[in-house]
């Protein structure tokens, strides 16, 4: 790539640089650059068991590396992130000439190729895709956990609202009983009350009737004599 650069066919930014310098690479003849070289066929690595749907709330933001570790990317000679900040590097060239730039690079250099990074990134974008899947997965078990938890929940509540209303039921009725039962306790009272002024009445119109019949013998024979004191002791 150097090579190319110095023929003025490529020109790297910065961060083309740094990726070359990470990358080993031996002495060899500029090569020729082939625009219509294909690349050759990647072989895709077989697709890994599906994961288990995590329960819990949904984790954001977490390092692709972690995804990649979980569904079991192996390290690539030449991984495709490599690959993309060469693109970006390039990126003042047309797409013909920036892939050109990048096939005489891997033809410059035994250490990798191109397949390392498209397999790299054929691996990890099947990654990413069945972690996205789990994602999905995981979001509906917690929607449909959740419709579960409110119907169990409705459940409760219109068992709980049936005995509480059939207990106000039965305290109502409980309140009538005892509305009934304190009215007739007083208007017993009352009749008691009644029954005994009545008597009272009726006994105390006797009582005067016979002290007037009494009092007709003093009118008739005087006064009752004086009754002697008792003598003191």
């Amino acid at each position: 790539m150097r090579a190319l650069q110095k023929a003025g066919l490529v020109e790297l930014d910065e961060r083309a640089e740094a990726v070359l310098a990470e990358t080993p690479a031996e002495a060899e003849p500029t090569p020729q650059i082939v625009m219509d070289h294909a690349p050759e066929p990647v072989v895709a690595a077989p697709a890994p068991a599906p994961l288990p749907v995590a329960d819990g709330p949904i984790t954001e933001q977490r390092p692709f590396e972690d995804i990649y570790a979980e569904h079991s990317v192996a390290a690539a000679v030449f991984p495709a992130e490599k690959l993309l900040k060469i693109l970006d590097g390039l990126a003042a060239l047309d797409p013909a000439s920036r892939i050109a730039a990048v096939r005489a690079l891997d033809a410059a250099d035994d250490a990798w190729t191109v397949d390392d990074a498209l397999l790299d990134a054929e691996r990890k974008t099947r990654a990413l895709a069945s972690s996205r899947t789990q994602l999905e997965q995981q979001a509906r078990a917690a929607l449909e956990q959740a419709r579960r938890d409110i119907a169990e929940r409705d459940q409760r509540q219109q068992e709980a609202v049936g005995r509480i209303r059939s207990q106000i039921a039965d305290l109502e009725a409980l309140l009538e009983r005892e509305v009934a039962r304190a009215t007739e306790e007083k208007a017993a009272f009352e009749n008691s009350a009644r029954a005994a002024k009545e008597a009272c009445l009726r006994e105390v119109a006797r009582l005067d009737g016979e002290a007037e019949r009494l009092k007709r013998l003093a009118a008739t024979f005087g006064a009752a004599p004086a009754t002697p004191a008792a003598p003191t002791p």
